[in-house]
């Protein structure tokens, strides 16, 4: 049993234990040879071996895509005969899973905003032959990084697989069902990267619908869904270019979806654009090009900053709206924008108003 205050290989000395599951605990910990602070996740004990083939493996398939919207593994090591760890980088922020709020949608702007950013990952993962097959709100975390604002991460490759070699140590499970797509259901081996667009479709549905397309307890009942049956149109509010792009992604023919991720990155940033020229105001947004576009804060700035470990753990909830930073116009129109500083919602008011005032706003 590993402790608080025990140096593992010669180098990482644990901190405290942020975040436990039937893949492992992940440890803050400190990389004494560079004085560095480091999310350190270390397999289950275990006495068949097991789990250590799929930590290297996971750390192999992770190591080969360097990207801002990917996290970054750092290093592996053995921990002790039987337990591996993985060293990734530490990360302060909360995952999409946390920003949602059930029945609370995420503003168009900010939605859109997030996904764009994660096909930017899919794209660099896509490039290296890698399918993450896992995308899903509680794996794509929302990074604080100074200097740099507001930015969504990719985490865990523990069931990726590369299309090149797709049964190499593919682990037993197919994903997660409400964001599973169907051909993953069917448990068809080979599977691609539109995979990856069918669930990011499925995380951007439920970011502007505030309730996942494919939902329930009943596992067998969800797939079913997944195969046979289509979402609930999306609210009102929902811009038709998003709708489409949505729609396009959750085609049960994976054929029938976005070529790949660049495709869909494109359109994203274009159905943006559209949403941002028709709605100049909508979150209060400034449209300096070139710099930070942030939501004008309505009373006083307020709020603690959060921190969350590569762990899914917050220890501090942000309660914000999203800012954007624009990259370049579209016929006269802002056509691209990437996730940028949070500005703090009014500390007086609670996140339920706050959305709320949003939400009025953008329906006008």
């Amino acid at each position: 049993m590993a402790r608080a205050g025990e140096l593992l290989g010669e180098r990482y000395r644990l901190i405290r234990a942020i975040g436990a599951g039937g893949m492992g605990t992940v440890w803050w910990a400190r990389d004494e040879r560079i004085g560095r602070d480091v999310a350190l996740k270390l397999s289950p004990p275990e006495s068949d071996g097991s789990f250590a083939p799929r930590f290297v493996r996971e750390a192999h398939i992770a190591a080969q895509v360097c990207h801002p919207n990917v996290v970054g593994v750092l290093d592996t090591g053995e921990a002790e005969p039987r337990r591996v760890f993985l060293v990734m980088e530490l990360l302060r922020g909360e995952t999409l899973a946390e920003r949602l709020r059930p029945r609370a949608p995420l503003p168009v702007a900010e939605a859109l905003s997030i996904a764009i950013e994660v096909c930017r990952g899919l794209e660099a993962i896509h490039a290296r032959g890698i399918v993450h097959r896992d995308v899903k709100p509680e794996n794509i975390f929302l990074a604080d990084v100074p200097g740099e604002g507001r930015v969504p991460k990719l985490l865990d490759f523990g069931i990726s697989s590369r299309t090149s070699e797709p049964n190499e140590g593919a682990p037993e499970e197919l994903g997660t069902p409400q964001y599973m797509s169907p051909e993953q259901a069917r448990g068809e081996g080979g599977v691609d990267g539109r995979a990856d667009l069918w669930a990011l479709g499925a995380v951007l549905y439920e970011a502007l619908a505030g309730r996942a397309p494919f939902d329930g307890t009943d596992v067998d009942a969800v797939i079913e869904a997944v195969l046979s049956e289509e979402p609930a149109p999306l609210p009102g509010w929902v811009p038709e270019g998003a709708r489409r792009l949505v729609a396009s992604c959750l085609e049960k023919d994976e054929r029938r979806r976005p070529e790949d991720a660049r495709a869909l990155r494109v359109a994203l940033e274009e159905a943006l654009g559209d949403f941002m020229g028709a709605h100049p105001s909508a979150t209060g947004f400034s449209r300096t090009r070139g710099a930070s576009m942030r939501p004008a804060a309505r009373g006083g700035h307020g709020g603690a900053a959060g921190m969350t470990i590569t762990a899914t753990l917050v220890l501090f909830v942000v309660v914000s709206l999203p800012a954007l930073h624009a990259a370049r116009e579209v016929a006269s129109r802002l056509s691209r924008a990437t996730v940028g500083d949070a500005v703090k919602a009014a500390a007086s008011r609670t996140r339920e108003a706050a959305l709320g005032e949003t939400r009025k706003v953008e329906v006008r």
